[in-house]
């Protein structure tokens, strides 16, 4: 089993995984592979023409749907493809021996070049996540959070035997949420600096605090997330964002702004 976390929370994880081997499970083999693979995303609505042009295996979506992987050839190199995507487009990530990284990557890049391909750094990768709105752990959903609250309820499944933390999340549903994380669309299209921090404000009071903030370019408008009593989490809700000390008008949007139905993912 290859278990994948973000390049911050290795060290977190793996101590989770070590604290949690039950005596019971037998012999548990535990390891680190970070240096041993290199991963690339190949994300966008032409990313399948970009890939199937330097590989002879078959791509389609009935051959690899989405939320499955499985090896194929680029250019004799033997590649993990997985159809998983953080930016809410067609895509894959792509899993390789170092010692091939750069001729796969030389390979994508040429075959790509009719279309435009163009490599996206981290803020590129965060602006198409917001449009779409994905969560980010440790800004927008904490230990402090629980998945109902974020808006991640669809994860959890309490029928499906014992698990850690399962009577913790049984209670939230009997009790009933008092906040959710909400997406505000902030001022108008023009571009804002705004980084996540930033005080939400209703009726001259406090409600909270952005989590993630950022512009999304796909639909023009500055996005933000914020935790609001759940009351007020509903769209069309009028709050003030604190900009730099200007009070910027903002309302609470549908919480996926971009492709709500998820079949640019899933063609």
């Amino acid at each position: 089993m290859r278990l994948i976390t973000g390049a911050g929370f290795i060290d977190n994880d793996k101590g989770w995984l070590h604290a949690n081997v039950r005596s019971g499970d037998g012999p548990v083999e535990i390891r680190d592979v970070t240096d041993e693979l290199t991963t690339l995303g190949l994300w966008g609505p032409r990313a399948r023409d970009v890939l199937q042009a330097v590989t002879a295996d078959d791509i389609s979506k009935e051959a690899l749907p989405y939320m499955r992987a499985k090896e194929i050839a680029i250019r004799g190199a033997r590649v993990l493809a997985q159809r998983l995507t953080y930016v809410g487009e067609l895509g894959w990530e792509l899993y390789v021996d170092p010692a091939w990284a750069v001729q796969v990557w030389d390979a994508l890049m040429a075959a790509g070049k009719p279309y435009g391909i163009r490599p996206g750094g981290y803020r590129v990768l965060d602006s198409l996540r917001l449009e779409k709105g994905y969560r980010y752990f440790s800004t927008d959903v904490t230990v402090l959070e629980n998945p109902y609250e974020a808006g991640l309820g669809f994860c959890v499944r309490l029928g499906k035997g014992d698990f850690i933390g399962r009577q913790a999340l049984q209670q939230v549903r009997e009790q009933g949420l008092r906040q959710k994380l909400c997406t505000l669309t902030i001022g108008g299209e023009e571009y804002r600096t705004i980084y996540g921090g930033e005080a939400v404000h209703h009726d001259g009071r406090v409600l909270g605090r952005l989590r993630s903030a950022g512009y999304g370019y796909t639909v023009r408008k500055n996005i933000g997330y914020a935790y609001l009593p759940v009351e007020m989490a509903k769209e069309g809700t009028a709050l003030r964002v604190d900009v730099f000390g200007e009070m910027v008008p903002a309302e609470v949007a549908a919480d996926v702004l971009y492709d709500p139905n998820g079949e640019q993912l899933r063609s």
